[in-house]
């Protein structure tokens, strides 16, 4: 019997060794749902009730399919909006300029009210970086905030 190839031993062609055996679903399984899950430190009872609510109505997997029912495409690929010039959005070259574009996504224009608040906060920072074990990067940081003086 010994000598049987099979049995112990480190074999790296194994199934449990090849890295594209991984279970997507992170061990949930292949079902397409996900498991039911006991939460434990629920007051007596509730947990098994729970427990029976999941089991009798599974829940849904991951959705398959592009996200947001459109595939995304690369740089390459033709536009997906051929009577928007590729200049919308900026301020320059034909098109909407950047008054169109979220706010959330425009540019700080608090400079007076950073500016006074770094002021506020700088000879507490000046002492930090005047101590022993300060990082480099700090004291860097430390002489950009000083040069935008």
């Amino acid at each position: 019997m010994a000598g049987n190839e099979n049995s112990g031993g480190n074999r790296p062609t194994a199934p449990q060794n090849n890295p594209a055996n991984i279970s997507a679903t992170g061990g949930a399984g292949q079902s397409g749902t996900q498991p039911a899950r006991y939460i434990s430190g629920m007051p007596y009872g509730q947990g098994q009730e729970l427990m029976a609510q999941q089991t009798s109505a599974p829940m849904s997997g991951a959705p398959e399919g592009p996200i947001f029912g459109k595939q995304l495409g690369s740089l390459l690929d033709p536009t997906n909006n051929p009577s928007e010039p590729v200049t919308a959005g900026v301020d320059m070259g034909p098109g909407p300029g950047s008054d169109i574009l979220p706010k959330n996504i425009s540019a700080d224009t608090r400079l007076d009210e950073n500016k006074m608040v770094v002021q506020k906060y700088l000879p507490t920072l000046l002492q930090a970086a005047n101590l022993p074990d300060t990082p480099d990067s700090y004291k860097r940081f430390i002489n950009y905030l000083l040069e935008q003086q």
